[in-house]
């Protein structure tokens, strides 16, 4: 079993890499007022998760943001209090390959589209999720600090001393607002 999940690693980290590789993006500063479009991304494994989320995204479309969200779910099937929104996918097992790579069409044409700001909300490393923040063509990209992260994006928060998910969106929110003032 062990060698099967660290051939699944490595097959995960070289498609990664070569898929990286043929990313082109432009990277741009931007005032927080001027921002429009916002890509996020996050994982949900509770009716809480899901509902600070939706208090996050109704918080940025009321600043006239538009906003796309994709979200990851570790289970086969959604739980019934997630109910499924408009630009608001989730990936679930069934939608990645078997070494973890997104496979899903909506994982496409989220990377494909340029961002003004893409925003990780993962606490935690999850592949699919990984694979699709490093591969957006987002103009500038925000997520917490992992050595792994740094050569995706342009800015990191380390979450060190934050300890919950509403914590970590008001540590964003306190840093994005400060990017170039």
């Amino acid at each position: 079993m062990k060698l099967i999940k660290q051939l699944k690693e490595l097959a995960f980290e070289k498609n990664l890499k070569n898929d990286f590789a043929l990313v082109q993006r432009v990277r741009r500063i931007f005032n927080a007022d001027e921002v429009i479009t916002v890509g996020i991304l996050y994982h949900f494994s509770d009716e809480e998760t899901d509902k600070m989320i939706n208090e996050f995204v109704s918080e940025l479309r009321k600043n006239k943001r538009k906003v796309t969200v994709i979200g990851h779910f570790s289970e086969r099937t959604l739980p019934q209090y997630y109910t499924q929104t408009l630009n608001w996918d989730i990936l679930i097992p069934k939608k990645v390959n078997w070494f973890h790579k997104p496979v899903a069409s909506f994982v496409k044409s989220f990377c494909d589209q340029e961002f003004d700001l893409l925003i990780d909300l993962t606490m935690e490393d999850f592949q699919p999720i990984i694979y699709t923040g490093a591969l957006s063509r987002a103009h500038f990209k925000t997520g917490r600090y992992t050595e792994r992260n740094a050569k995706y994006y342009d800015l990191m928060i380390n979450t060190e001393q934050v300890q919950t998910l509403l914590e970590f969106i008001q540590h964003v929110k306190h840093y994005i607002s400060k990017v170039n003032r």
